[in-house]
């Protein structure tokens, strides 16, 4: 089974911390890789037209971000930025190739 997630939290979708579920705001479960890729870059598409800078970690790990989206952190007394993430997986697991 493969999932695409949208994610939006303080850290890009592939750091995977033990709470990484909890940033997920969207899952996709597909039956097969092409209906999962095809759904991954029509959200790829959709995040990279709202915002201005991208990052790939791997073909399939993308972190949106514009620099005016900041949140307060209250125990580091600052603002964070905030990423918007789009991943395909198999099973939960990073996509080998």
């Amino acid at each position: 089974m493969y999932q695409v997630f949208l994610t939006k939290g303080e850290y890009e979708p592939w750091w995977f911390f033990d709470d990484w579920k909890t940033l997920v705001i969207k899952k996709v479960d597909c039956s097969n890789f092409k209906e999962a890729h095809q759904v991954y870059e029509q959200y790829s598409s959709e995040l990279s037209s709202r915002y201005p800078f991208q990052k790939n970690k791997t073909p399939f790990l993308k972190a949106y971000w514009c620099e005016e989206e900041m949140e307060y952190c209250e125990s580091c007394e600052d603002d964070i930025q905030i990423f918007h993430g789009v991943m395909l997986l198999h099973d939960e697991q990073i996509l080998e190739l």
